[in-house]
Order: structure tokens, then C-alpha cells, then sequence
């Protein structure tokens, strides 16, 4: 990826003969909107993992959001298979990291979109020293050393996909036994007679993510990864829609109390009334 390094040939090409990408990329956005001209919307998708932010620093992110209308963060694929640990792919603390790490950087929050994912991905692990606390668990060696090549040890599909034959009786369990984890802030199972750590967000997943996230950190928007993978249920799209209501109407997200807006109007609200009254 153009600016971004540790691609799927991170370690054939290494990241040291892209360094010179970190300072072409926020010039080539210039000349873009210079081309384009003011009243053409320009974005990115840009990475959730800090790891992968090599080019968006605190000298780089003030000039590309010169040019940008607005970032759309992949809080999504937090873990992939140069991880050594299960985590969640998308959870609620991960997805706060990545925005902050943008905040950190320079960019303001309303110039941020959340990204949510509308698939399911798992990895196998090693034995798990503790069945009741998987989060942290040893995975198997995910990627090959030498090339960085998947080695078929972890996977995903959406939800539109047909259940892949060799994973579909654990993903049966995963969806009847998965639980939440309050401290990670995503939906996790891990199949103890497969060795196998699932993790998706359900809609009531997505639904916390909207006072925790786009309401208490003022964030501009949210996307999805995406549309077609949520066919033809569209359920978590149903959730990020009822997110989007909460926000515009100040409502409680259909979370309970607990979730109710605080204070006055925010500016995530503001930017989401403003945007579906135009």
C-alpha cells in the first residue's frame, strides 16, 4: 500500500526501500486535489494497527488531511496472521487505539470515520493454558518466516459467504457459546476441541461502539467493510444505521441507561445531523 509499508511483501521488500513513499504520498494527495479541485471529496483508507502507520506521523497527517476531506480508519484486522496472540479483529478497545493514535498524529476527530467489519475471521491456536481467559492465547505460527506467506492458519468470510464445510460446525458453536469481553470490547469463542479462536462482532457489538466511540471520542463518521458482505440479512448494517439514529437523535442506542448522551450536543453529532440534513 502506497505510503503505508508492511504489504503483503513486507518481508521480499523490505520497508526500508518504501521509506521515500512516506514523504511522496502526502505531495501525490496535493497534487490530486490540485487536479480535482476543492468540491471533489477526496479520502483514504488508512490502517488500524500503529504498526502499520508508518507513514501517518505527527509531521505527515496535518498535510495529507490538507488534502483529504476525511480519514476512514480499518479498525478492523487487528489481528492477522503476523500476530502471536489472539485478540479481537475489531474490538471496541483496539478500534479506540487506532483513532487515537490518528488523534495523536494530528488529525482532528471529525475528520475520522470508524470502519466496522461485516465478517468473521479465526485463527488456531496452541493449548491455551487457561480454557476460561483465551484473549492472549499462543496462536500458531500464522505467516512463514522467510516470505511472510499465509500458511493457512487462519481465515475469514462474511457474512454473506457460505460457511466454509471444514469450520462450520465450530462456527455453530462460536455463534451459540460466543461471549463478549468486557475489557476488550469484542465477541470471542475459542473451540477447545479444534483449537480454533473465533472473533466477529455481532450487532450488539457494533451497537456499544457508538457511545464509546463516535459519541465520547466526537469522531466525524463510520463505514463498514462492507455493504454486500452483510447480504442479504443485513442485520449489522441495521445496527450501524440504529448508531447513526442514537447519534442524530440523542438517543440511547437501544443500550439502556447506561448509554444515555452525555452533556451538551457533540460533534459527532453535529457533523451526522448536519450530513443527513443536507
Amino acid at each position: 500500500m502506497l505510503g503505508s509499508g508492511n504489504g503483503e511483501d513486507y518481508k521480499i521488500v523490505p520497508n526500508s526501500q518504501k521509506k521515500w513513499q512516506i514523504e511522496a504520498y502526502p505531495l501525490l494527495l496535493k497534487e490530486l486535489r490540485k487536479e480535482l479541485g476543492a468540491d471533489k471529496l477526496i479520502t483514504a483508507a488508512v490502517p488500524g494497527l500503529e504498526r502499520d502507520m508508518m507513514a501517518f506521523t505527527p509531521k505527515t497527517v496535518p498535510d495529507i488531511l490538507d488534502s483529504l476531506d476525511f480519514l476512514n480508519v480499518m479498525a478492523y484486522d487487528l489481528l492477522n496472521r503476523r500476530d502471536t496472540v489472539t485478540k479481537h479483529h475489531t474490538g471496541l478497545e483496539g478500534s479506540r487505539a487506532a483513532l487515537q493514535a490518528y488523534m495523536d498524529r494530528g488529525a482532528p476527530p471529525d475528520k475520522l470515520n470508524l470502519g466496522f467489519a461485516f465478517y468473521v475471521k479465526w485463527v488456531l491456536t496452541e493449548r491455551c493454558p487457561d480454557a476460561l481467559n483465551t484473549v492472549g492465547c499462543p496462536t500458531q505460527v500464522l505467516e512463514d518466516a522467510d516470505t511472510g506467506a499465509d500458511m493457512g492458519r487462519t481465515g475469514a468470510f462474511s457474512y454473506h459467504d457460505a460457511v466454509p464445510l471444514n469450520v462450520a460446525e465450530s462456527y455453530a458453536r462460536a455463534q451459540k457459546e460466543g461471549k463478549y469481553d468486557e475489557e476488550g470490547g469484542g465477541y470471542y469463542y475459542w473451540d477447545e476441541s479444534e483449537s480454533r479462536w473465533w472473533t466477529f462482532d455481532p450487532p450488539d457489538a457494533i451497537l456499544r461502539k457508538f457511545p464509546a466511540l463516535v459519541r465520547d471520542m466526537d469522531i466525524g463518521g463510520v463505514f463498514a467493510w462492507g455493504l454486500g458482505e452483510d447480504a442479504t440479512g443485513f442485520e449489522h448494517l441495521d445496527a450501524v444505521n440504529k448508531g447513526v439514529e442514537g447519534i442524530q437523535e440523542g438517543g440511547d442506542f437501544g443500550l439502556g441507561d447506561s448509554y444515555a448522551p452525555k452533556g451538551e450536543e457533540s460533534h459527532a453529532r453535529k457533523a451526522f445531523r448536519n450530513h443527513f440534513e443536507l
